[in-house]
């Protein structure tokens, strides 16, 4: 088995096999890795952590090829790290623990396409992508509408590219929503997760596609996924800072459902508990409301993977 372990960033892979590190450029064909990778033959696995949106062009060249590979949740590389700076003076490198792993554990699994989770990350990768230009734009024709040397032909422009970014974002939920329906085991999952307060359209589709994703995470798994996992900042035995969270996974995700607990810290009972709790012990509000979010996360996941509506607590202090 020929063992390559890939460290993905926006612009470039760095990778190590047991003998050196090569650096390759991370673009959509991935030409250069895949020129390498035919002189290795059809035995050879591939160990990554998945990185949003950049990871993608390795997981469909992957896919594509069948090869097999390791696609490790967020929470592993941290634990190789630590356990490998207690056994070696020298720090390894991610891309050289990565293939450790892959040493290991043996060959991985083929990636499984799934068209339908693809299609409606696309279309929820444009509707954040419309939100943003929108919240941009809003922001701008506020700071500019107080000044009264600015053309009111200017202000009428943002204004109409603000309600032409208003259809796009709803054009886009529509299209995922669609394609959620067309499938039935999907479509009931999603109605699953509309049963739990706080959750709504954009939530449920965001935490479908997440869900889908990652089919075998396990609770601690599927925070660590969404970087809401907890870490500490060591050196030797010392803590230097607080924990906080580590924020390596998907930041829309985290970002929708932090906007969730708006809604749910006050219907949810799960999520106002803990919520009130931080509270009155003098948490600030982001930390209260992240812990809300992180609660909200593993009420759906256990509701998804359940297959059966959310049930209230029967006792919920706070």
């Amino acid at each position: 088995m020929y063992c390559i372990g890939v460290d993905v960033s926006k612009q470039q892979l760095v990778t190590y096999d047991g003998e050196r590190r090569r650096t390759f450029p991370n673009t959509s064909e991935l030409k250069e890795l895949a020129a390498f990778l035919e002189e290795r033959g059809e035995q050879t696995t591939v160990v990554f952590e998945p990185t949003s949106t950049y990871s993608r062009a390795l997981e469909s060249f992957c896919r594509s090829r069948k090869l097999r590979c390791w696609r490790l949740n967020p929470r592993v590389l941290p634990h190789l790290r630590e356990v490998s700076q207690g056994r070696s003076k020298t720090d390894r490198t991610d891309a050289e623990l990565l293939w450790q792993y892959g040493q290991d554990h043996g060959p991985g699994q083929p990636l499984e396409e799934d068209h339908l989770g693809h299609t409606l990350r696309v279309y929820l990768s444009c509707y954040a992508q419309a939100q943003k230009a929108r919240i941009a734009c809003q922001q701008l024709r506020e700071a500019l509408s107080h000044d009264p040397n600015t053309p009111a032909e200017v202000l009428e422009g943002l204004g109409r590219e603000i309600d032409r970014l208003k259809l796009r974002e709803e054009r886009m939920l529509a299209q995922a929503q669609a394609c959620i329906e067309e499938d039935e085991e999907v479509g009931e999952g999603y109605a699953l997760l509309l049963t739990i307060p706080g959750v709504g359209r954009v939530t449920a589709l965001v935490l479908v596609a997440l869900f889908r994703r990652y089919p075998e995470a396990n609770r601690g798994e599927i925070v660590a996924v969404v970087g809401m996992d907890p870490t500490e900042h060591r050196s030797g035995s010392s803590i230097h800072r607080k924990a906080r969270i580590s924020k390596r996974g998907d930041g829309f995700v985290r970002k929708t459902l932090y906007e969730a607990t708006l809604a749910a810290v006050r219907f949810n009972p799960g999520v106002r508990g803990i919520y009130r709790r931080l509270k009155e012990k003098g948490k600030p509000e982001k930390v209260a409301r992240m812990a809300a979010a992180r609660k909200l996360l593993l009420i759906a996941h256990a509701v998804y993977r359940s297959g059966q509506p959310y049930r209230a607590p029967a006792h919920v202090g706070g």
